[in-house]
């Protein structure tokens, strides 16, 4: 029977480990932030010029499709996510993770046993 390795934790961590795990955290929460910020200024810049043309006497021509495609999209992700919030999926966040590492071990025994 093969043994599968042990991954658990082998006791403390020292302090260097500890900073560098907060330096590689918040180096990734700055890029995040960053990116986050970046597209929704992208987006909102493309909002105003959508709806700045669709002001102008020939823009609902030009913007006007655009900008119903993506109120289309929005809604139906918004729609989505309202229905999945009322039926109660996010009710227990952590369930799926625990159900794929119980199918996981499972499926391990009964290759390896």
């Amino acid at each position: 029977m093969t043994q599968l390795p042990d991954t658990t934790d082998t006791g403390p961590r020292s302090p260097e480990d500890r900073a560098a795990d907060k330096r590689v955290l918040t180096t990734m929460l700055w890029i995040f932030g960053f990116v986050i910020v970046a597209g929704a200024l992208a987006f909102g810049w493309k909002i105003y010029e959508f709806t700045y043309d669709l002001v102008n006497e020939d823009g609902l021509r030009f913007a006007g499709s655009h900008l119903l495609t993506y109120c289309l999209v929005a809604g139906g992700f918004f729609m989505m996510l309202l229905y999945c919030f009322l039926s109660g999926h996010f009710a227990d966040i952590e369930k799926p993770k625990y159900d794929l590492l119980d199918t996981e071990k499972a499926h391990d025994l009964r290759e390896f046993a």
